[in-house]
Parts: structure tokens; sequence; C-alpha cells
């Protein structure tokens, strides 16, 4: 196969986890963003400048960094770091996995002695660091069947843990002994998967429960739930003003909690969106400790602002940070004869122009799953909330107008728009559930009317992972998996014929058995409905409604995965060959000789253009074939 690289389309800056302090008498911000490889940058809070930026080893997502003294520690995909400026610190340090086998990490935390602490995945085990011997403790698994240790904070010789998905728990445990006692929720959380964030303020706790985004703020002392406040967007609640006040994120505004009066205002500064975490610092002149009067927060490009709760007054800057590649997680071409990709994590959105030859600028956008060209528009499918968008190619990129968002499925439960597909009269949209969830959704979207349709549940537990449309018909493809941190209770891939005029299932089977997922669906010319499940492609006779055939593209064992929602892709080429993706493998196959060839390795997206060509993708690089 002859192939040529187009470049990297997206890169960006991608920061959800900060912590501010001293850094050779400096007020420094210590930021990570998360992409294809972690960056790790240390800023002067006062004057923006960025001092120092390092790469972390064996790191892709960031979420937690918490500042101590003169040093500063963050976690990636459950490797610690440390940065210490001052002797015998020499920048940054990789400290090694804190727990084998927990591959992803969430927030840390730090108590008065300088011992590091750590919630992972999949395990839902914590961890504690020892900077003084070096040496990592495994508390094992906080709550039994719980995949998720989400957040945490230190005081009094306890650990509070936030944890989920399954039910919210909220658990405390004493870190010499690990002895561990659950706090008990108030009633109305029942209906929550998850306590997303968690702080302290002597003697308040401060929780954000998701989905609901509710806070709740429980007093310590007195060991009782004393308020309630909803439509908080996280992902931090503020160290305490002078007055023992807190400051949190909500309805896109800055708001001040105080704990003794139960009360919360709108201090007057508009936000972005979530605020990842927040610090004070003083003048440049003065320490933290002694004279914090401003509060600050970076955002997740990088910039970041400052607010006097004295004055009001808000400053902001940006320091300019250098980003690095973001893989590429969609892909698919547009109305325009565009290819268009959306990124991993970090997101992100540019297209390249068979025309031209050229890539657009990246554009700074949210998670795109799934999207497709739909008329003369092209539909994002969006992480988290499964929110879906409308973009104009012809007209201009505005944020907030063009894309325009049509609709979110949170409310059904859902939280990821893989699948997509043109079903005559209407885009179909198929999806995974949210975190701790089984049952995925379809939804129907009508442009002309400004109309989305909503089917949860649909295909019973499993998500909808691949939809495929012919003759007035709709064929869905199942997967046994729904959100992360819950087990399947289905153990075959489905497949659904549903007739969308009369909004009813049709028939359904297990078309492959032993498959346990449905990762692309697609109609030959000749009307015989091919599919990928992980590792194998098959042919499905509707009409019939048999299986014709199943070919083994690459082996595959079901039992190495803890979950599988995609991994496969088809389009059929003029010779009657198929190209497709099968598990990172980019294959053509032959149907006349019935030969499978595997072209190329570490490919999970291939898509094409009006021309016939073929475009794919390796990591963060986009490819013609």
């Amino acid at each position: 196969m002859n192939a040529v690289r187009l470049g990297t389309p997206i890169r960006g800056i991608c920061v959800w986890a900060a912590a501010y302090g001293r850094s050779n008498g400096r007020d420094c911000i210590y930021a990570v963003s998360s992409g294809e490889r972690c960056l790790f940058f240390v800023v002067d809070a006062h004057s923006g400048e960025c001092l120092h930026r390092f790469e972390m080893e064996e790191a892709k997502h960031c979420w937690g960094v918490v500042a101590t003294g003169e040093a500063a520690y963050a976690v990636a995909d459950g490797h610690l770091y440390r940065y210490r400026a001052a002797p015998p610190g020499n920048g940054l340090e990789h400290l090694g996995a804190a727990i084998e086998g927990e591959h992803y990490s969430w927030r840390l935390a730090a108590d008065d002695d300088g011992a590091i602490y750590g919630g992972c995945y999949p395990g839902g085990k914590a961890f504690r660091y020892d900077p003084r011997t070096g040496a990592f403790r495994d508390y094992g698994a906080i709550v039994e069947g719980e995949q998720y240790v989400r957040c945490m904070k230190a005081y009094g010789g306890a650990l509070y843990m936030g944890i989920g998905t399954v039910a919210p728990r909220l658990v405390a445990m004493q870190v010499d002994s690990g002895e561990r006692k659950e706090i008990p929720l108030p009633a109305a959380a029942a209906n929550d998967s998850m306590v997303y964030d968690l702080d302290i303020a002597w003697p308040y706790l401060y929780i954000r429960l998701t989905p609901s985004n509710t806070m709740r703020v429980y007093d310590l002392a007195e060991e009782v739930w004393i308020d309630e406040i909803p439509g908080a967007m996280g992902l931090a609640v503020s160290p305490p003003d002078g007055n023992g006040s807190v400051y949190f994120a909500k309805d896109d505004r800055l708001h001040r909690y105080d704990a003794a009066a139960r009360g919360y205002e709108d201090v007057g500064v508009p936000l972005e969106g979530p605020c990842v975490d927040f610090g004070w610092i003083g003048p440049e002149d003065a320490s933290l400790e002694t004279a914090a009067s401003r509060l600050i927060c970076i955002r997740r490009d990088g910039s970041y602002w400052t607010y006097d709760p004295k004055t009001g007054r808000r400053e902001e800057r940006d320091p300019g940070l250098s980003g690095g590649p973001v893989t590429i997680h969609s892909l698919a071409p547009g109305p325009d004869g565009r290819i268009y990709c959306g990124g991993y994590f970090a997101g992100g959105f540019a297209s390249f122009d068979p025309a031209t030859g050229e890539l657009s600028e990246a554009q700074t956008f949210g998670q795109i799953e799934g999207m497709a060209a739909f008329g003369s528009k092209l539909y994002l499918g969006v992480y988290p909330k499964a929110i879906l968008y409308e973009y104009d190619p012809e007209r201009p990129w505005i944020p907030g107008d063009n894309p325009t968002r049509l609709a979110s499925l949170q409310d059904e439960g859902q939280d990821r728009p893989f699948a997509f597909c043109d079903a005559g009269d209407a885009l179909a949209v198929g999806t995974v559930p949210d975190y701790g969830r089984l049952g995925g959704a379809l939804a129907l979207v009508r442009p002309e009317e400004r109309r989305v349709e909503r089917f949860p549940g649909i295909a019973g537990a499993q998500s909808v992972t691949s939809l495929a449309f012919r003759s007035g018909t709709l064929y869905l493809g199942g997967c046994i998996w729904g959100g992360l941190g819950v087990k399947p209770i289905d153990e075959e891939a489905l497949l659904l014929a549903w007739d969308p005029a009369a909004r009813r299932e049709l028939r359904r089977t297990i078309p492959v058995p032993g498959e346990k997922a449905i990762s692309a669906l697609a109609f030959a010319p000749n009307g015989r409905l091919w599919g990928v499940t992980a590792g194998k492609l098959f042919e499905f006779d509707v009409d019939d409604w048999r299986l014709v055939r199943d070919i083994e593209v690459v082996p595959f064992d079901w039992g190495s995965r803890g979950h599988f929602w995609r991994g496969g892709s088809l389009r059929f080429e003029a010779d009657g060959g198929i190209v497709g993706t099968a598990v990172g493998t980019l294959f053509h196959y032959d149907p006349a000789f019935d030969r499978v060839t595997a072209e190329a390795e570490g490919v999970w997206l291939s898509t094409g253009d009006r021309e016939g060509r073929s475009y794919f993708s390796i990591g963060t690089s986009l490819f013609k074939r």
C-alpha cells in the first residue's frame, strides 16, 4: 500500500488540572496539558511568563496536580511525577507507577506531612506516596464493586474520597490504619452516579454530584448535611478567603458561598465553563501565606484570570502556552468534500481539503465521538452529555453560533454519540450511556424541523455503536458494554431491524455468535449488509435474515478487554473490494477471492472522499491511501 502522510491536523492545550504554590520566591502556577504526550508547565502567576515546559513520559491524561512547599506533583495514567526547582530537584522527575494495573488516575491530595494521595481506575483503588522514603502504599479497592475513586482531600489524618459509578459514595479513611467509614449521602443523591468533586474548608466539606450537578455541604464537626446548591459546574471549590467564604462556578458565573450564613451570591464574574482549580495569590513582593488576596484560576486553554474580592477587579493573563499534537478521535467526509477530524480528550476540530491539499487551522472544540454529513451540514456528536451540534461549512466558525447546539441526550442517560447514519428524512445517531449505566439510545435528528426524537433503551441493556439504512429500514448494531464503571449483563451483540416511520422494531438477532460488539455496519451496492465486530468482518442477508459468512481479519480475545465500543469502519470500492479497520488494523478484503490483506497497523479510523480516495489516521497523523 502506498500512503501519503498529510500532517498533524490538531494541536492544542487542554488543562484539566493545576495547582498554585511558591517556587524560587515566585508565586507559580503548575499546570498540566493533556494530549498525545502530557506537558507540565510552570508559569509565573503575576507576569504570565512560562518558566518551564516539560514532556511527561508515559502520560496522555492528567486530572490531578497538587503543590506542597517547594514541590508540585502530577498524576497521569497511573504514574506520579514531581517538579522541584530547588536542590535536590532537577526539573521534572518520573516517580513511577503508583499501583500496577491501575492505568488511569484522577485527582491528587496532600496532607500536612507532604504525603501524596491519589485515586485510580479500573480497580477503584487509592494510593499514598511518601516523599521521605519514595515508597508507594496501595490501600486496595475502597468500595467493592466501584471502579472509580474520582476525588479526594486529606484533613486531620483522614482521607475523604468521592467514589462512583454504580452509586455515589463518600468515604473517610484513616491514612495510617486504612480504616474506612462511609458517610451516608442524602436520600436525594440516590439518582446520581458519582461524587465527582470534593473540597474541604474546615469544618465544611463540599461535594458535587453528577449527573445532577448538585453541590452539597457537609459539616464535618457536627456530622450533618447542611445545604445543597443546584447547577454547580465544578471542578473545584476554592480554598476559603479571609472571611471563610469559598468560590465556585455556577450557571457560567463565579459565585461566593458563605457556609455560616447558608447563602451564596453571584460576584459578577462571567465564566466560560468549569473552573479547573482555584488558588490564592498576593502582591508580587509578598508570600502566599501572609498576603493571599486575589483568587486565581486557570482555564482549559492555559489562559487564566485573577479576582480581587475587595475591589471586584478581574485581570486576565495568557501565557501563550505551546501545546502538543492531539490524537485524532473521529474522521468523516463533509458535505463540502473536505475530510473532517475531531481530537481526543483535548478535543479540537480541523479539516483537510483534497482539492488544495491543505489542512485547515484547528479550532478549539469538545471531544467529537462521531460525525456525519447530512444535506449541506455536518453534524457532530460530542462527549460528555451526548451533545449534538450542527456545523455549516459555508459559514465562518464562530464559537456559540456555528456550530449550533441542537440537543443533548443527557436526560436520557446518554454520554457518547458514536454512530451516525443518513436515514432518509432524518439523521440517525446511536449512543453509549453515561458512567455506571447500561442501555444506549437512538436519536433521529430532523434539522428542517429543529427537532430531535429520542428512543432510549432501544437495544435493551446494549449500547448502539453502529447504524445502517436501506429501503426504509434502520439497522442497529449493539455492544454489550454500557458506560464505564458497570459490568454488562448481555453476552453477545445484537443486530436490530427498526422501522423509523412506524417507530417499531421489526426483528432482532445475534448475527455472529460469540461476538460482543458490532462496531461498523454498511450496505454494499448489491444490498448485502456488512459489519465489523472487533476482529471479524461479516456479511448478512437482511432479506433472508441470516449470516452469509464471517471472516477473521485480526485474532481477537474478548477476554482481554475491559470494555469495547468501537474499532471498526467500512467502505466499498468501485471494484467490489472492501476497505475497513478492525481493532487497529487497516485491511482490504476481496470478496471474489475471499482474501484479506492487512495494509497498516495502528489504524482505528478510516473514511473516503467523493473521488473514492481513502483516508486514515494513526495517532495524531492523517494519511491518504
